[in-house]
């Protein structure tokens, strides 16, 4: 279980500011008082450290107790582990043991898939062609599952007789590089023993899985793996090639909270935030995908009119338009911009989903 632990870390990670700015706060006030208020700050700082450990302590003991009596249903649970994952993940600590998430194939009911030479046995249906799906940030793999309005891209492909979908789960909180070389690693080890001749290998990676899938790409060319030669298709659904704007401007307020001593603490804070989330200030600008592997990019705006020029500036709220499409600096062989919808509605949206398809088709 985990639910209680990413509950017990939440409460640990945030008690740390709080209690840095009431000291910082505190200690103006006393040292503006000067010699005839340390007794009394001797005593304020003891009784206030006892104060905040005893919620840290509270934190850990209620987080244990109720993974030990709550029965959390497993998507609950899944959606703690990737939230506390995307925030934290590549400093999880003594909770790396109970919510830390390894890059794992999953099934559909969440459960990871081992990795042996009978790993083709867990997909009857296994094909030439596979297609690994790389779900975005703070999520996990049941973003490609159907929804109330869409099928899925999973249950389409899973309905298709000669594509074999795979779904991975992944620690969203380690840096790009790190996940990208696991997912590398991942679909050679696969690739090794699955039980057909692999003719060919598409990835599709939502947001920050995007990202993910190119540096995999970089990481099977550095380490002449053999699956990067059946790469014939990267498809990318609002990922952040040239960054997104919302991890710029916490970097800015980061910076310009050291600024006071009192709100240092509120710095630190958000410095703590993951490797991932900081490898999303500028994305990956330089193609590191082989050239016999076709690139599709699906943009998302806000706006109903895709070509609005608001919807363009704004993007999907998460990515913009430019940053979806790599710019000038990436050479995308289609690019796909759809109006009316936000960030994780590119996911299961249906005619997103349709081109998708359209994409993967083998010939």
């Amino acid at each position: 279980m985990s639910f209680g632990s990413a509950i017990s870390i939440t409460i640990e990670r945030v008690v740390a500011p709080v209690e840095g700015m009431h000291r910082a706060i505190s200690g103006r006030w006393f040292t503006a008082i000067g010699r005839v208020g340390k007794p009394v700050q001797l005593t304020h700082d003891a009784i206030s450290r006892t104060v905040y450990e005893s919620i840290r302590f509270a934190g850990a003991v209620a987080g244990t107790g109720l993974d030990l009596v709550l029965d959390v249903p497993p998507k609950t649970t899944d959606r703690a582990q990737a939230f506390t994952n995307g925030l934290w993940g590549d400093k999880l600590g003594r909770h790396e043991g109970r919510l830390g998430i390894s890059m794992s194939l999953r099934d559909r009911d969440g459960a990871p898939l081992v990795m042996d030479p009978g790993i083709s046995s867990s997909f009857p249906a296994a094909s030439e062609h596979l297609v690994v799906l790389v779900h975005g940030f703070m999520d996990t793999e049941r973003c490609w599952y159907e929804s109330n309005t869409s099928p899925g891209l999973l249950g389409t492909l899973e309905s298709h007789s000669s594509l074999t979908p795979m779904a991975v789960r992944y620690n969203t909180g380690r840096s790009i590089s790190a996940n990208g070389a696991l997912l590398a690693d991942l679909i050679e080890s696969v690739c090794r023993d699955w039980r057909v001749p692999v003719q060919s290998i598409a990835l599709v990676g939502h947001s920050a899985g995007g990202l993910v899938i190119r540096s995999a790409c970089a990481t099977a060319q550095e380490r002449n793996q053999q699956w990067i030669s059946t790469a014939t298709q990267l498809i990318t659904l609002g990922s952040p090639h040239l960054g997104t704007p919302l991890e710029k401007l916490t970097e800015v307020a980061a910076q310009g909270l050291t600024i006071a001593r009192e709100t240092r603490p509120l710095a630190e804070f958000l410095n703590t935030r993951s490797r991932g989330i900081k490898d999303m200030r500028f994305g990956t600008a330089t193609d590191s995908v082989p050239p016999h592997t076709d690139q599709h990019f699906v943009a998302g705006v806000v706006t109903a009119n895709a070509s609005h020029p608001v919807g363009v500036l704004m993007g999907d709220l998460v990515v913009g338009v430019t940053s979806a499409s790599g710019g000038s600096q990436l050479d995308p062989t289609n690019l796909m911009v759809i109006g009316g919808v936000r960030h994780n509605d590119l996911v299961d949206n249906e005619a997103v989903v349709e081109q998708v398809m359209d994409w993967l088709e083998p010939d």
